[in-house]
């Protein structure tokens, strides 16, 4: 397992970009007009000889097995007809000093603003998502964690582990202003609940809208990294994490229309509504601990999250 710090060094550096242009000319055929980043290791590909591309270059740490299974839920997804990116060719992924790169199409459109309606659209989308019937292979892999940590990346519990895992390797050398962070953080962890038990079904690890594109067709969920199966309300509290307590409603309008949760999804929706805030906490953390360019830490809002499950329960 290599240190936390060499993955995360790799998540915001990303070598090898340069030297993607004559990778995807020389295995597709294609012609690279020019290249620009969208997010971190995520290149839009414009090509002289068509329509422009999407390049994804994994981190070095996740097995390229990974991102063929990312291919496939693409191909899952199209088989259904859901509003997704598709592959770009009928052989999508290729490596590139030991880094895997998947190609997608690029979805034209804009980023979906914040309102009533889109908060409605999203919600709606992740219940569509949540009612697909899964297939053997990749579409039932453990999902609901992020993938920025390749070995913490599994059910949504192991976002709680890489959370205490950035923690430990700060111990013996946290500077005074952040001790109390620290601590807190540390302490704070018990409030996570990694879902076990509770319904599953075909996941999106991450939909937030910033991973949602508004097209001339609609919206299309993109970036299915790591999508899998795993416990639904996960899922859910990633999106409502996002939102205030007062839209929370707009969200579950759209969710409701397609998927119901149990009571013990009732029950337990605090608990999974802190997972993903305390792994930013701790990502967080760890940067303004070992960074100079990076200022600043936080520990999450306590009363936010209690007020954003309430919303949930209220409107059940």
């Amino acid at each position: 397992m290599p240190r936390i710090g060499t993955v995360i060094r790799d998540v915001y550096r990303r070598p090898g970009a340069d030297l993607l242009p004559a990778h995807l000319e020389d295995r597709y055929g294609i012609r690279v007009a020019a290249t620009a980043r969208l997010d971190g290791g995520v290149l839009r590909i414009d090509r002289h000889d068509g329509p422009p591309w999407v390049a994804r270059l994994a981190l070095a740490a996740r097995p390229p097995q990974r991102t063929e299974g990312d291919a496939e839920v693409l191909r899952f997804l199209e088989r259904q007809g859901f509003p997704a990116e598709r592959c770009a060719h009928p052989e999508p992924v290729s490596t590139l000093g030991g880094r895997a790169i998947l190609v997608t199409r690029y979805v034209e459109g804009r980023r979906a603003t914040s309102t009533p309606a889109t908060r409605r659209r999203l919600g709606a989308l992740l219940g569509q998502v949540h009612a697909l019937p899964t297939e053997p292979g990749p579409t039932e892999r453990p999902a609901g964690s992020l993938h920025h940590l390749p070995d913490y990346e599994g059910l949504p519990e192991q976002d709680l582990a890489a959370a205490a895992a950035l923690l430990a390797d700060l111990v013996g050398r946290v500077p005074a202003r952040y001790q109390q962070v620290h601590a807190s953080l540390q302490e704070l962890l018990a409030n996570g609940d990694g879902g076990r038990g509770l319904p599953e079904s075909f996941i999106h690890p991450d939909p937030v809208r910033g991973n949602v594109i508004d097209t001339s067709d609609g919206p299309v969920l993109i970036d299915w990294t790591g999508a899998g199966r795993g416990p639904r309300l996960a899922s859910l509290a990633a999106l409502l994490g996002t939102v205030g307590p007062k839209q929370v409603d707009d969200v579950m309008a759209g969710y409701r229309a397609h998927t119901e949760l149990t009571a013990e999804e009732l029950d337990r929706v605090e608990g999974l509504l802190w997972v993903r805030p305390l792994w930013l906490a701790c990502w967080q953390c760890w940067l303004a601990v070992v960074s100079t360019k990076v200022e600043g830490s936080f520990v999450p809002d306590r009363q936010r999250i209690a007020d954003i499950a309430a919303r949930v329960r209220a409107g059940s």
